[in-house]
């Protein structure tokens, strides 16, 4: 008699346990929309203006580029305001000194390589 009921109990704890309806609460979290907008690092749109992406507005690429911007004939503030025009940069960043000159650092530092 104890060995069938030895071998009940464990049959009968794990039937117990599926037939428990589970206590989980359901808790109701505030929703919230969150916007981000991701906008470029001077080091990307410098790179992005190496690569070509801004021939449209009158930026040259690859050496072309590098030389124009060691000669001074294109500026940082040149290349932001091609990528302004291009949508790959709000309007505000026309009035962001900081961002243009670190446009304008990435430009020099690219054409120490070029």
């Amino acid at each position: 008699m104890k060995k069938l009921l030895l071998a009940f109990i464990p049959a009968l704890l794990l039937s117990a346990t599926v037939m428990v309806p589970s206590a989980k609460a359901q808790v109701a979290f505030p929703t919230m929309e969150v916007t981000m907008k991701l906008t470029l690092t001077p080091f990307n749109l410098a790179y992005l203006a190496l690569q070509g992406y801004f021939e449209n507005q009158g930026i040259p690429s690859n050496n072309a580029l590098m030389q124009d911007f060691r000669n001074g004939k294109i500026t940082g503030t040149q290349v932001v305001k091609a990528a302004v025009a291009e949508k790959r940069l709000p309007d505000s960043f026309l009035n962001n000194e900081a961002y243009i000159k670190g446009v304008s650092n990435q430009l020099n530092n690219l054409s120490l390589t070029y």
